[in-house]
């Protein structure tokens, strides 16, 4: 009898992580035949976008709303304490709807804590691929299944109706494998899976099995008003009072991360996350949400055209969001970068308020679907197409060179010969807004070319933290894959020890950099030393995000050149046209 085993009779038990992690896989794998049983008999849109909990257990239905959608944003997550202040009178209610205080009117500090909790629990899977049409998903299944891999096509996206009104039928299929107890065991799938078909975009996909459970306590700095509930409160103040909560952690990962105090409207509720600590969200209508994203993504000084367009992008993509958030989760989406960075009233501005209001209700559309309206803060004189950085590809997001006559731009940006030459000059583009008189576009002209350095040792350090393994010596770096702006999607390190491939742009961007590059459009300089390795490494790129969809830094220049935000949005948004559906 081998360790860890026991007899009963002619049946073996194994210890309890086997059967735990066994009882789990047969629920993962009962969740997804329910789906997918579901999916081909009622051919109904459902289950949860990529870099989410997949927790539903079956289709969800569509979004129905009389008018403006309401929405609810994630604040903040992992947080052993929120402290707020509210100016104004409130009641704060359980979970249930139950009051726990009334017609409040104070001042005071409040704070809420963990009383006691128990995180969720998880199975992992690996999203092999996603794509527009099922029978191609089925046959990367098959294909799969051929090599022995167990494989699932599900469906993703439900319809949104507005007032009635059909505004939005969108529905793409996820090719979902295997099950595992843990991240780290689904991860080394991917590799496998880049080995079968590098145009794949696989990563791993957590689906919970337990909600987390526990209780917090709230309570004001005098100790006057205490509670201990269960799972969480709400917030709901009395008219145009505003909830203020203190030092939320803000560009998670990013050279500008820090921490601020922000004001917001709307409801607010403190909840247990997922992980067992708190977490915090705002309800309020799209619209007024829309009011903190536009100054916080785009500065006030911009030209009101601008702030237009991008509170239509805005919009659109918040939109096209909500058909693919699963019914189970909390929230709809956080407010970071991750999505688009809302920061409640703390920045609110007329202008940027004007840009929202005049705008009201639009949205791009093409064909039936609300346009999923990415933008970037710098495209370096060229957009990226959306196949190469999130497949799969859309028709309204193809990468456009951000010029002025686009047919005399003869560079072919994913040749390394073409793309070196694009990134080693400055050509006039409406992404290299110098003297435009508008301060911010000025400073913002420093993302259309930039350059880092590294001492061999030093960047050889940072891939160590990053990728978790040692490559040795750092002998090249190398690009295998570009997309269309010249962004590289697939790059290879040439190591001593081993050789590395990296697939992704943002994985790219990560890597290289304590923090994240501005972009993955790139090329390297080396200095090289007495034995021929490099001693140096310097990197010269263009452009600061991913660079699909519309180009911030560009739009602010051509509205400053006199376009209307209309005519901005067609230039980024191929073939889309503006609907106001509210």
């Amino acid at each position: 009898m081998r360790p860890g085993e026991y007899s009963l009779g002619r049946m073996r038990l194994f210890d309890k992580r086997f059967i735990i992690t066994l009882l789990a896989c047969m629920m993962l794998w009962t969740v997804l035949a329910l789906e997918t049983s579901m999916a081909s008999t009622k051919k109904q849109p459902g289950s949860s976008p990529p870099d989410h909990d997949s927790n539903a257990t079956q289709l969800d239905a569509a979004v129905e709303t009389a008018a403006e959608p309401t929405v609810r944003v994630r604040l903040l997550e992992r947080y052993n304490h929120v402290d707020f202040r509210i100016s104004g009178s409130f009641s704060i209610f359980n979970l249930a709807g139950e009051k726990i205080f009334s017609g409040i009117e104070s001042d005071l500090l409040w704070r809420s804590k963990v009383d006691q909790s128990e995180p969720a629990k998880y199975v992992y899977s690996v999203l092999v691929d996603t794509l527009a049409d099922e029978d191609e998903a089925r046959q990367i299944a098959e294909l799969l299944t051929s090599k022995g891999h167990q494989a699932r096509v599900l469906p993703l996206g439900r319809d949104i109706r507005i007032g009635g009104t059909l505004v939005h039928h969108g529905q793409v299929w996820r090719v979902i494998l295997g099950a595992f107890e843990r991240e780290s065991d689904a991860r080394p799938m991917i590799d496998t899976l880049y080995d079968i078909d590098t145009t794949w975009t696989p990563h791993v996909l957590r689906h919970r099995i337990t909600k987390a459970q526990g209780t917090v306590e709230v309570y004001d700095s005098e100790y006057d008003r205490s509670a201990i509930v269960k799972q969480g409160f709400r917030i709901e103040p009395d008219g145009d009072a505003e909830i203020t909560v203190y030092s939320i952690r803000v560009g998670v990962g990013f050279h500008w991360e820090h921490t601020e105090d922000r004001t917001y409207k709307g409801a607010l509720e403190v909840l247990i996350g997922n992980t067992g600590n708190l977490m915090a969200i705002n309800e309020l209508p799209l619209d007024e949400y829309l009011k903190g994203v536009i100054p916080s993504e785009m500065h006030h000084s911009y030209p009101l055209e601008a702030l237009k367009a991008q509170a239509v992008a805005a919009r659109s993509y918040t939109v096209s969001t909500l058909s693919t958030r699963p019914a189970s989760d909390t929230a709809d989406f956080p407010a970071t970068v991750a999505f688009q960075v809302y920061s409640g009233t703390t920045r609110h501005h007329d202008i940027t308020t004007r840009a929202v209001v005049e705008t009201a209700g639009q949205v791009l559309k093409s064909g039936d679907l609300v346009c999923e309206a990415f933008f970037c803060a710098n495209s370096g004189g060229h957009t990226e197409s959306q196949e190469f950085w999130n497949p799969p590809a859309v028709p309204y997001l193809t990468g456009i060179p951000v010029v002025k006559d686009p047919k005399k731009f003869t560079y072919d940006l994913t040749n390394e010969d073409d793309v070196n030459k694009w990134i080693r000059s400055h050509p006039v583009s409406w992404s290299n807004p110098r003297g435009t008189g508008i301060d911010i576009l000025d400073r913002n002209a420093r993302y259309f070319r930039w350059e880092v350095s590294y001492a061999r040792r030093e960047l050889e350090d940072i891939l160590k933290r990053k990728l978790g393994f040692d490559i040795g010596t750092l002998i090249a770096v190398h690009p295998i894959k570009r997309g269309v702006s010249g962004r590289i999607v697939e790059l290879e390190l040439l190591g001593s020890h081993r050789n590395h491939i990296i697939h992704g742009e943002l994985n790219i961007r990560r890597a290289l950099s304590e923090s994240a590059l501005y972009s993955s459009c790139f090329v390297v300089d080396m200095v090289m030393g007495d034995m021929g390795e490099p001693v140096e490494l310097t990197l010269i790129g263009a452009g600061f995000g991913h660079g699909v969809g519309l180009d911030q830094t560009a739009t602010g220049a051509m509205a400053a050149d006199g376009m209307s935000y209309d005519e901005i949005l067609k230039r980024f948004y191929t073939g889309a046209e503006i609907d106001k559906i509210w």
